[in-house]
């Protein structure tokens, strides 16, 4: 289990001196082995910071984070480096946070040299493995990012996050930007990924209506605070809380337009 507790994490306002203010305020979360749950909120309320602590990207001010039995948020660096592929952060910006002058190859097997020490034939193989689960071409291997598609990038993060055989993945608005078709066939084949491995997701997202179809449990921030949990939602009159019934009012206005 990855779990958080009482999780505070703050930050300076730009151009303010000492003024800092709560990014995340007493954030407690737990998220089950093999199972998928959401952070559902608007842009601005913490889901992101929450993020980068939960992944150990960065230390929280307040509060501790566990994975399993050990106590992350009181690991030495070293401690930190042996468990840092097992809870994986896929960003946003797909092409951003791939490295250009690499091709697809180098980028699989980095982590692979950098975590586990494979030796070159090992990391072939895996790499092979990897392209074959996220269904990429292996002819793409030699390929520099730029060079795929939108959906072809996606992919690769997700390939590279798997590299690690991690215990989790945490995908940070990943889906933002692309078209209704191109997202409707990412999160189908991350469903399908999701019932073969049985790895922990946690899909942070602005749009309710992601967070619905992924399934699981649904945790609604705002603020720096989670302000409402869901366990397996079937109906949007599950949720309760005023702020949840405007996210569901946002969901029936998109479906609207749609039509």
């Amino acid at each position: 289990m990855l779990r958080a507790e009482h999780i505070t994490k703050q930050y300076s306002l730009p151009d303010s001196g000492h003024t800092v203010f709560d990014a995340v305020s007493d954030v407690s979360l737990e998220l089950k082995d093999g199972c998928v749950s959401s952070l559902v909120g608007e842009s601005g309320s913490g889901k992101s910071t929450l993020a980068r602590v939960l992944s150990y990207i960065e230390m929280p001010d307040i509060g501790k984070v566990f994975l399993g039995d050990l106590e992350v948020t009181s690991c030495k660096r070293k401690e930190i480096r042996s468990v840092r592929g097992k809870v994986q952060l896929v960003m946003q910006n797909a092409l951003g946070s791939l490295d250009p002058h690499q091709s697809v190859a180098a980028i699989l097997e980095e982590p692979l040299q950098l975590l586990f020490h494979m030796k070159a034939q090992d990391r072939r193989c895996r790499c092979l493995e990897l392209m074959d689960m996220v269904r990429l071409e292996r002819s793409t291997l030699s390929h520099r990012p730029n060079e795929l598609s939108g959906g072809q990038q996606k992919r690769l993060c997700i390939a590279r996050a798997l590299a690690t055989r991690p215990q989790y993945i945490i995908f940070d608005e990943s889906f933002n930007g692309l078209d209704v078709t191109l997202k409707k066939e990412i999160l189908g084949f991350l469903k399908e990924l999701h019932k073969e491995l049985q790895i922990g997701f946690l899909i942070i997202t602005h749009d309710l209506d992601t967070a619905m179809y992924m399934e699981g449990a649904i945790h609604v921030m705002r603020r720096g605070k989670i302000i409402e949990t869901v366990e397996q939602p079937h109906h949007f009159s599950d949720f309760q809380e005023p702020y949840s019934q405007m996210l569901v009012k946002a969901v029936r206005s998109k479906r609207l337009a749609l039509q």
